[in-house]
């Protein structure tokens, strides 16, 4: 009897449970429904900020392709113009190294070994009464102090070239001394300024490291005060007081020795005298 009764009361509570749920279903259904719903705009938003995105990636991809194709274009243009000019083999090795260095794909060891190379070979030829390992130290002089002052090592040996003919002991008729012809009354000064000991014009001037240290410091100094290469080489043949008044009453400037200068230094190059020319002028721009 009390197993009947036990069996009676489990089936009420299940009786009962069912209509709970029935009575509840429409709510259950509801709350699920509105969770689909919540999941289904969550994701839909996430899908869309994914097609922003991914569209801002694509439209990026395409400037960035526009762009590659434009130095592409560039390039191919440059590359045409060149193929229809010849040029020479000093040329083409001065265009090379300047590449390399570019690239990064140039020590600069090498370029080191490439300029004094090229220096010592040119001196030799003007100079066979030197001592080779004598022109080597003159060379690497020429390079190192050019490189501190920003000049191409091979200005510097064109505008010796030109002042002593790489004699170390040239005396002009205005007293200029030594490979750079460096004037005796300013040398004393422009010595002391970079710690060279002043032991008279001639042990000091005639001692090429030391003439060449003075003589390109000097023209850096020029190219400071006129800030105009050009100009600045004019002035350290003709003095920068001649060239400051020449400047200030509009004169024309005597290009003769620049000239000279800028000749050789194209040969040295191996580009034309415009072209030197040309890069002469960006070098001021910058």
């Amino acid at each position: 009897m009390a197993k009947v009764n036990l069996e009676g009361e489990q089936i009420n509570r299940s009786n009962s449970f069912r209509e709970k749920i029935n009575k509840n279903f429409g709510l259950i259904f509801i709350i699920f429904m509105c969770v689909i719903v919540s999941l289904f705009v969550t994701l839909q938003i996430k899908v869309d900020n994914l097609n922003i995105q991914t569209e801002k990636n694509i439209e990026n991809i395409n400037l960035r392709n526009e762009k590659i194709i434009g130095k592409i274009e560039d390039l191919s243009n440059e590359i045409n113009r060149y193929s229809q000019v010849k040029i020479d083999k000093e040329q083409f090795t001065e265009i090379y190294m300047q590449l390399q260095e570019l690239t990064g794909m140039i020590s600069k060891e090498v370029k080191r070994e490439f300029y004094i190379t090229k220096i010592v070979n040119n001196i030799s030829l003007y100079n066979n009464t030197l001592d080779s390992k004598f022109i080597y130290e003159i060379s690497k002089t020429i390079y190192e102090e050019s490189i501190k002052y920003n000049f191409n090592p091979l200005l510097i040996t064109a505008l010796i070239k030109v002042e002593s003919n790489f004699e170390p002991k040239t005396i002009s008729d205005s007293y200029a001394y030594g490979l750079c012809q460096v004037r005796r009354f300013i040398a004393p000064e422009l010595a002391e300024n970079i710690g060279i000991k002043w032991d008279g014009a001639e042990k000091t001037l005639f001692d090429p490291i030391n003439n060449i240290k003075i003589g390109v410091y000097y023209l850096s100094i020029l190219n400071r005060d006129f800030n105009d290469l050009k100009t600045a080489i004019i002035a350290y043949n003709q003095g920068p007081y001649k060239v400051q008044e020449q400047s200030t009453n509009n004169q024309e400037l005597n290009q003769e020795y620049i000239n000279k200068v800028l000749d050789y230094y194209a040969e040295l190059r191996g580009f034309s005298f415009e072209e030197i020319q040309d890069e002469i002028i960006k070098t001021n721009v910058k």
